[in-house]
């Protein structure tokens, strides 16, 4: 904006001399005046500072919650569901057979063949194949539902890995050489590591920890992939449970298999 004779403030071209209305109401040139990472316009190094710590706390707390979110969706225990096949679950099988037993009383004739009736069911169990999964917000929550539960696991700390260059407030600050600063006093929802700070190897392509000294020392404006990462803890579990109609079906499976042996 600059202002014409009369007193009116006009768009125009950037340009130094043009008068920008600053965070505290005031107006000034734009060469005098201190843009935030969003390009909002501050009268003082302190006024900016504070507004950039503003915008990553807010940045960071909504990549937290995505990333909270995420754990809360069937792709995120699709990542899990192979360590079903990986435990013996031959107890939580038996487990429900036995507490089940009052179903299959017109089935059986011989309770003596019900050890058999167990053994059969486990063989049955297909983990991965057969269960599905559930979630519950509630870590210290035990199963109560009706079906065959076979694993299940807390959601602990969850990491997120941030590349700067994905986010151009970051990007912004980091080109700046602020980054750091504005990341020593951000106040958010996540813990942001300081520690943990990891560049790319060109030669395996992953991303590696950098020591500390080297990450204190310049904060990684030097590295071609500048990223650092955050934690969240979300809370819940999920379960890997057999629903009930499935396991009554292998049940009807055995008892086939039986009548036709007979």
């Amino acid at each position: 904006m600059q202002r014409t004779l009369c007193g009116e403030l006009v768009p125009v071209a950037p340009h130094r001399d043009d008068i920008v209305a600053c965070s505290d109401g005031t107006e000034m040139r734009r060469e005098n005046a201190l843009a935030d990472c969003k390009g909002n316009y501050h009268r003082t190094a302190e006024e900016r500072h504070e507004a950039d710590v503003e915008i990553v706390t807010g940045l960071l707390n909504d990549i937290g919650k995505s990333a909270d979110e995420y754990t809360r969706h069937a792709d995120y225990s699709d990542n899990y569901a192979h360590l079903v096949d990986e435990i013996n679950w031959k107890d939580c099988v038996e487990e429900w057979c036995d507490e089940n037993d009052y179903e299959f009383e017109v089935s059986f004739e011989n309770w003596s063949r019900w050890d058999e009736f167990v053994e059969a069911m486990i063989d049955k169990v297909n983990g991965s194949y057969d269960c599905e999964a559930e979630y519950d917000s509630n870590e210290y929550a035990c199963y109560t539902g009706n079906g065959c539960c076979l694993f299940s696991f807390d959601i602990g700390e969850v990491e997120e890995q941030i590349d700067i260059n994905c986010h151009d407030e970051l990007r912004k600050l980091h080109e700046d050489r602020r980054l750091d600063d504005v990341l020593d006093d951000v106040n958010c929802d996540v813990y942001v590591s300081r520690s943990r700070r990891r560049e790319k190897n060109e030669k395996t392509g992953y991303y590696e920890p950098i020591g500390r000294e080297t990450y204190m020392n310049d904060y990684g404006y030097d590295i071609d992939y500048p990223t650092f990462c955050i934690y969240t803890n979300p809370g819940g579990q999920w379960r890997f449970v057999i629903p009930a109609e499935r396991m009554f079906e292998l049940a009807d499976e055995v008892f086939e298999e039986w009548d036709d042996d007979e």
